[in-house]
């Protein structure tokens, strides 16, 4: 497999999993990457309309990789995840191939839950009544003002 199909599919299954999981066990309670403040990364608080953020979540790869290329009609290059094979019929292979490995990481942001949905909706709702009462106030006092 080509190390580009490999991080792909990868990441793929990571947030394919990811938004099963929260369709599967959002009826339980259960949140599957929960919304958290920016003051508090690693607590989730139900019901708070501060928990609006996503954590960025870190891939880390460790792959060992062989470098090939094919000549001829297509000739192509490129990085293949190394994969052993074994056999129990009694042949025997050889082949040389140098292996290197490959230390990576991808940062990614997984699909926000509906309880992230659910705040951000609370946490605007709060502002706009917060702002509500501002103007309300600001008008009040602008009437009785020595100034008006």
């Amino acid at each position: 497999m080509d190390l580009k199909d490999f991080v792909k599919e990868t990441i793929a299954g990571i947030v394919d999993a990811t938004t099963e999981l929260q369709e599967i066990y959002e009826e339980k309670g259960v949140v599957v990457n929960p919304p958290v403040s920016v003051q508090e990364r690693d607590l989730y608080e139900e019901n708070n309309a501060d928990h609006t953020y996503r954590r960025v979540e870190t891939i880390e790869f460790d792959v060992a990789v062989t470098a090939s290329s094919e000549t001829g009609g297509g000739a192509k290059a490129g990085l293949r995840i190394l994969s052993a094979e074994a056999g129990l019929d009694g042949k025997r292979s050889h082949s040389s191939e140098e292996i290197s490995r490959v230390k990576f990481s991808v940062p990614i942001s997984l699909p926000p839950s509906k309880a992230e949905g659910d705040n951000r909706q609370a946490r605007d709702e709060n502002r706009r009544k917060s702002d509500e009462a501002i103007a309300a106030s600001r008008k009040r006092g602008s009437k009785g003002s020595w100034m008006a």
